[in-house]
């Protein structure tokens, strides 16, 4: 098939990415659109596993990693190696790829995710927005910042709960009653399970 180049789309494409680097919810919707046309292109039914690839890339695109895991961790992120925070992070943002294409492949399915509002104060935004899940809407609210001059999520705050929060809630207790090795081995099996093939 023979590529034409669309100066017109062009532009309109080049316009997008500088309202998306501007307006944390045109870098939303931006990053949706792209998700719904690889969703729109798959089989209803179920995923080939390049689609579930390619699906599972473009929705964790829009995350930063690396201050999820700091999150996370809370205190106890100073207090580790440079190994072990590597070790952590890897992990971490394993368990948390696969749960966000578990979570925004649903809401994804299910309809658009409707954006509300955003408050911009420098390089830090919070959005409002609603997502579908069966008859019911969804309150989330993006935390994000800027990584390198683009918008980056840090944290979700699903119907009130920070999930950044939980966590570091959930594995501080954990390091306390049971050490911090302990608590990699179990994320290294709650990967594996996450990783086991679907029928």
């Amino acid at each position: 098939m023979k590529m034409v180049w669309c100066g017109v789309c062009g532009v309109l494409a080049v316009a997008a990415v500088a309202r998306a680097a501007d307006d944390p919810i045109a870098f939303l919707k931006t990053h949706d659109a792209t998700v719904q046309a690889i969703l729109a292109e798959a089989p209803a039914d179920s995923l080939p596993p390049a689609v579930r690839e390619e699906l599972k890339k473009h929705i964790n695109a829009a995350f930063d990693f690396e201050e999820l895991s700091r999150l996370a961790l809370g205190d106890y992120w100073q207090s580790r190696s440079p190994a072990e925070r590597d070790h952590f992070a890897e992990t971490f943002s394993s368990i948390i790829r696969e749960q966000n294409f578990a979570s925004f492949s649903r809401y994804y399915r299910e309809g658009a995710i409707r954006y509300e509002s955003a408050e911009v104060q420098g390089d830090a935004a919070v959005v409002q927005a609603l997502a579908p899940v069966r008859d019911e809407q969804i309150e989330i609210e993006y935390k994000l910042h800027r990584v390198e001059g683009a918008w980056r999520i840090y944290d979700l705050v699903i119907d009130g709960v920070s999930t950044a929060e939980g966590n570091r809630r959930r594995y501080a207790r954990y390091i306390k009653k049971n050490g911090y090795e302990q608590l990699i081995v179990q994320l290294d099996k709650q990967l594996a399970r996450l990783r086991q093939p679907r029928d």
